[in-house]
């Protein structure tokens, strides 16, 4: 069995991490961190409100629960996209804001090693249950202070994550960072969205729908790149038809497979916008 532990050290300062038998943590100078359920618990002392409002975000809302027919479809082919980005070869994947855990579902029936990483304990443990393997991970942690070393992964993923966050530079120079050379960072992200607001109830404040901070394309992705990747090399790849989403679709293309879908939605974008854009980004 692989042993995660090994990859594992604090958030902030990346630190060595000294296990506790005692009292089931993990100890280094930096503080010490709890292992629920198996599950290493690595958020700095300091909760800002983005980790607080995720936590309750994953308590109230269950991203388990059953969706519309025409969404489910959608997302299929953005893990299909995913999924046909991952090298062959990665062995070892981490899964950056696991969500409900479809990267584990896919890349465990191929013999890989996940890690499920988010945020939210509810998340990560719900994953754990619904997907148990030998080779399924999980670790509670903070995308801006992820608590692995440097350059411990083949591949990461971090799907439709970045459009939540305030400061997607940071985030980006820390999946490299624990990407290993020659191996591969997969973002997706929606693509030239139109960030719509709501007028929050409580603190009588404009609030994003969906919680998105941001919305982009290839020029504000070549911007944030050009000063996060340091020695990497990128490609972009847009897809999932807006005009299909528009009329919902989805369903009655879900009969395609993924490679005969990819070509008939590069058509139709060369006419109508795509609605999400998937960054690939090769650390040299």
């Amino acid at each position: 069995m692989y042993n995660i532990f090994q990859l594992l050290v604090s958030p902030v300062n990346k630190l060595p991490l000294y296990y506790n038998k005692t009292n089931e943590t993990l100890i280094s100078d930096e503080g010490e961190f709890q292992i629920v359920e198996g599950i290493p618990i690595l958020l700095s002392s300091k909760n800002p409100n983005y980790i607080i409002h995720y936590q309750k975000d994953a308590e109230i809302f269950d991203y388990f629960e059953f969706q519309f027919c025409e969404t489910e479809k959608e997302f299929e082919r953005v893990y299909q996209y995913v999924l046909s980005r991952i090298p062959p070869k990665a062995k070892l994947v981490a899964d950056v804001g696991c969500g409900k855990g479809w990267l584990a579902r896919s890349l465990l029936n191929m013999s890989r090693i996940v890690v499920s990483i988010d945020v939210s304990f509810t998340n990560v443990s719900k994953v754990l249950k619904k997907y148990p393997d030998e080779n399924h991970f999980g670790v509670v942690a903070d995308g801006y202070f992820l608590p692995f070393k440097d350059e411990s992964f083949d591949c990461v993923v971090a799907s439709e994550v970045i459009e939540h966050l305030e400061k997607p530079e940071e985030f980006i120079q820390e999946l490299i960072r624990i990407c290993k050379r020659n191996g591969k960072v997969v973002l997706t992200t929606p693509y030239r969205e139109k960030i719509r607001y709501t007028l929050c109830i409580h603190c009588n404040k404009p609030t994003p729908w969906n919680a998105h901070l941001h919305s982009f394309d290839e020029i504000n992705l070549n911007s944030i790149l050009s000063i996060s990747s340091g020695t990497c090399r990128w490609n972009f790849f847009k897809f999932g038809n807006s005009l299909i989403q528009y009329f919902r679709l989805y369903r009655l293309l879900s009969f395609l497979p993924f490679v005969v879908w990819k070509y008939c939605d590069k058509f139709f974008n060369l006419f109508f916008k795509p609605k999400h854009i998937l960054v690939e980004i090769i650390k040299e």
